[in-house]
């Protein structure tokens, strides 16, 4: 029995759902039919009823998207799309049948982590940093940091996301009992996020592979940490729209809620999802006097940066299409910066502005 398998009733449910459409990410993009979340539920299905077997086609389709946790966030039964994906991509692993590029993105996610510091209260794992290969952006987070007066050591390591992403199970449970024992090896008593993925990789990643932070660990955001603490200055940035990555929405309290996908609906924007996830960035850039643009497609219903799932490694021009998809929204709702918790949307979305009139910024280095 593989993975998929275990889903083959709720797969059958959802095959002829017209109800995700709406949320398409790389569909809107490449206007296929199979690159839509029913698309793939269809096949899917055909492949767990023994109907047809993974070919090289339907396993390009598996990997040519997110893990399309928007539409588990659109459906109104919340349907667990993202546990189909992240289980197809297992057996597909598995079995060997992975393309080049995706082989490639794990490969290269297997790098030697840091030497972790030790006797610091709290250690900044920089997950998404080690995706990026550039610490660029880590000196931002810590001049926050030292900025609000919260000491923390800085720790870069790849956390086991991106494979587990990428259905490579088992590099991802050699890369999370490493960062687990590294953590126990530091003495750290509180584990500071980064950016969302990071997060994931720490609360459900780890859980979900049997792992389990060393007791008495608490994890926070970045992002948390810094809406504790009292923001200072009158940051020039216009009018700002927030992007919220997609593993915020596997760690949120709760998803989009039926008023969500009600045709203009313009009101409380928590009906779009709810968590501290969500709510921390807007606490910060409230806090600095910031004018914020309402959006729709926003919390667990953001359309996606490229950046998220590892397809910015897998099939970059579908990445970078998503990419301008995100900054186009943002201009069209009259915002002037694009501003965003997770590293890795904020060095993404950056690379793709082109001529908008439009600046990316990541919300630690305002």
């Amino acid at each position: 029995m593989t993975r998929l398998t275990t889903h083959k009733q709720s797969l059958y449910e959802l095959r002829f759902s017209p109800m995700c459409k709406p949320a398409a990410e790389v569909a809107n993009l490449t206007k296929l039919e199979s690159h839509t979340t029913r698309g793939r539920v269809m096949m899917m299905w055909r492949i767990a009823e023994n109907i047809i077997t993974w070919n090289r086609r339907e396993v390009e389709l598996m990997y040519q998207t997110t893990l399309d946790s928007i539409s588990e966030a659109f459906d109104v039964f919340h349907y667990p799309v993202s546990q189909y994906m992240l289980d197809a991509r297992a057996d597909i692993w598995t079995a060997g049948l992975a393309p080049a590029c995706v082989v490639e993105a794990v490969e290269a996610s297997k790098i030697e982590p840091e030497r972790v510091p030790t006797g610091a209260r709290t250690l900044l794992l920089a997950g998404e940093i080690a995706q990026l290969g550039d610490d660029a952006l880590l000196k931002s987070m810590q001049a926050a940091l030292h900025k609000a007066g919260v000491q923390a050591a800085p720790w870069v390591a790849s956390t086991g996301a991106l494979a587990y992403a990428l259905g490579a199970l088992d590099v991802a449970q050699t890369q999370a009992a490493q960062v687990v024992e590294n953590i126990q090896a530091s003495g750290a008593q509180t584990v500071m996020a980064d950016g969302p993925e990071t997060a994931w990789a720490l609360t459900k990643i780890y859980p979900a592979l049997g792992i389990d932070l060393p007791d008495g660990v608490a994890v926070k955001l970045l992002s948390t940490v810094l809406a504790e603490n009292a923001a200072k200055g009158s940051p020039n940035l216009g009018v700002v729209f927030v992007h919220d990555s997609r593993p915020a929405c596997l760690i949120a309290d709760r998803m989009a809620n039926n008023l969500a996908v009600l045709p203009g609906y313009r009101e409380d924007e928590a009906a779009f999802g709810t968590g501290d996830v969500y709510e921390a960035p807007r606490r910060r850039l409230d806090a600095l006097g910031v004018e914020r643009v309402y959006s729709t497609w926003t919390r667990s219903l953001a359309k996606s940066s490229g950046a998220d799932d590892g397809l910015w490694l897998t099939y970059p021009d579908l990445a970078a299409g998503l990419a301008r998809q995100r900054l186009d929204y943002a201009a069209q709702l009259g915002a002037t910066t694009v501003v965003t918790d997770s590293p890795l949307a904020a060095s993404f979305l950056a690379k793709h502005i082109d001529e908008r009139d439009l600046q990316v910024k990541l919300l630690a280095a305002i």
